[in-house]
C-alpha cells in the first residue's frame, strides 16, 4: 500500500481512536521517529480533546476550509499552528488540501539544510539548542537530515538527534552548552572521540576542544558516556554535587533528583568524590551520594539503568511520585496529584516513549492499584478509582 500524505494523516487519526493495525502502527512509529513534522502532528493530535465523529461527519468542505482559513487570518499565523480541532475538520473533508499543505509547507524547511545555517546572538535560546560561549545560540534540529552550521572557526553537523564539529582553527575557547529540553534525548561527539548521550531535560557544558592536560564536562540531568581512551589525558564529568575521573569506560551519570548524584559503571573504572571523600568503583557497582550520607556503593542492573538511551524506563514495585518527573520529561507535560496519598502506591512496570502516554496510562489504571487519570488544560492529573 502507497504511503501518502492524506494516507499518514488518516492512519494518525486512527491511532488516536485505538483502531489501527500492528503494521501501520509500527510504520508509523519509524516515521515519527525520524520525521520531526510527522512526531509534532501527533503531538498535537493525542494532546488535544476533540470530537473525532465530527470530523468525518462534515459535508460542507467550502465552510470546514474557510472556518481554517478564518482562524489564519484572525490570528495571524502560519497553517500549521492552527488549532488542531479545526485544522483536522478541513483535513477530513478536503483531504489532501489541507494535509498535504501541512507536510508540503514543512517540506521547505525540512530542505533547507542544504543551505548552511550561521548562528547568531538574537536567535532565542529554546527548545534543543547550543549556547556557544561567545553567547551565540544554535537552534538545533531533531529529527531531520543533518545540516551544516556555521559557528566562526568551528564547523558544525547537527541532524538525527546527533551532533558533531570540527575545527577549522583556532576555537572561540571557552565552555559551549547544549540544552536538551523534555520529550528528547541527543547525542554529542566531542572533539577527542567520546560520545555522550543525554536524557530529556539535561545540560552538558562542553569546550570545542580540550587544550589543557586534562578533559572536563559539566553535566546536569542524565547521560551516558562513552569515554575515547587516553591515559595520558585524564577525563572528568563535573556534577553538581561530585566529580568523576576517568580514562576510557563506560558510565551513566543521574543528577535529576537534587542533592542526590549516581554513577553507575559499565564497564573500565571511575573514581567519584566529594569534598574530601573519593571512591573507586569497579564495573557492575553503582556509587549513590547524598548530601547526608555521602557516598553509597551498591550493584545496579544495568538494564534497567541504561534501558532510558532505547526510550524505556523501568519500575519495580516503584513509588508513583518517582514515575512523575519521569512523565513530566518524557511527555513534556506537567503532573499533579490530586489526592496524595496516591503518590506513594507502589508500582512495577515499564514506560515507553515510544508509545504515547494514553497507552501507559490505561495499563497504569489497570494495575490494580486503584489510580485515574484526567488532563486539564497542560497538566495530567491522577486521582483515586474509587
Amino acid at each position: 500500500m502507497e504511503y501518502t500524505q492524506e494516507r499518514i494523516y488518516e492512519l494518525l487519526l486512527r491511532k488516536k481512536k485505538g483502531g489501527i493495525d500492528k503494521p501501520d502502527d509500527e510504520y508509523l512509529e519509524q516515521l515519527m521517529a525520524e520525521n520531526e513534522d510527522v512526531s509534532r502532528l501527533w503531538d498535537d493530535i493525542r494532546q488535544n480533546d476533540f470530537d473525532e465523529k465530527a470530523w468525518y461527519d462534515i459535508a460542507d468542505s467550502e465552510t470546514a476550509w474557510n472556518e481554517v482559513e478564518h482562524e489564519l487570518l484572525r490570528r495571524k499565523r502560519a497553517v500549521r499552528y492552527l488549532s488542531v480541532k479545526k485544522w483536522l475538520a478541513a483535513a477530513a473533508v478536503s483531504g489532501v488540501i489541507a494535509a498535504g499543505a501541512y507536510f508540503l509547507l514543512n517540506k521547505a524547511r525540512e530542505s533547507s539544510p542544504a543551505s548552511p545555517v550561521t548562528a547568531t546572538a538574537e536567535m532565542p535560546a529554546n527548545g534543543l539548542h547550543l549556547q556557544m560561549a561567545n553567547g551565540k545560540v544554535i537552534q538545533l534540529p531533531y529529527n531531520m537530515p543533518a545540516q551544516d552550521i556555521s559557528a566562526g572557526s568551528v564547523a558544525l553537523n547537527a541532524g538525527a538527534r546527533t551532533l558533531q564539529y570540527t575545527s577549522k582553527g583556532k576555537d572561540i575557547g571557552g565552555y559551549n552548552t547544549l540544552v536538551v529540553p523534555p520529550k528528547m534525548d541527543y547525542r554529542v561527539i566531542l572533539s577527542d572521540g567520546t560520545e555522550v548521550w543525554l536524557n530529556a531535560t539535561s545540560t552538558l557544558k562542553f569546550p570545542f576542544s580540550f587544550r589543557q592536560n586534562t578533559r572536563e564536562v559539566y553535566l546536569e540531568g542524565e547521560g551516558f558516556f562513552k569515554v575515547a581512551k587516553n591515559a595520558d589525558k585524564p577525563f572528568f564529568v563535573r556534577t553538581p554535587e561530585t566529580v568523576i575521573e576517568v580514562l576510557g569506560t563506560e558510565f551513566n551519570v543521574n543528577t535529576y533528583k537534587r542533592g542526590i548524584t549516581s554513577t553507575s559503571l559499565v564497564t573500565g573504572a571511575v573514581s567519584a568524590r566529594s569534598g574530601s571523600s573519593t571512591i573507586v568503583l569497579k564495573p557492575g557497582q553503582e556509587a549513590v551520594y547524598t548530601e547526608r550520607s555521602g557516598f553509597t556503593v551498591q550493584q545496579f542492573d544495568k538494564d534497567a539503568v541504561v534501558s532510558w538511551m532505547n526510550g524505556i524506563f523501568q519500575f519495580d514495585d516503584t513509588r508513583l511520585a518517582d514515575l512523575q518527573p519521569v512523565i513530566e520529561r518524557w511527555f513534556g507535560i506537567a503532573v499533579v496529584f490530586d489526592d496524595p496519598a496516591l503518590a506513594n502506591s507502589p508500582f512495577t512496570g515499564i514506560l515507553d516513549k515510544h508509545h504515547d502516554l494514553a497507552f501507559f496510562l490505561k495499563n497504569l489504571k489497570n494495575t490494580g492499584i486503584g489510580i485515574d487519570y484526567y488532563f486539564r488544560e497542560e497538566t495530567l492529573h491522577l486521582k483515586s478509582a474509587h
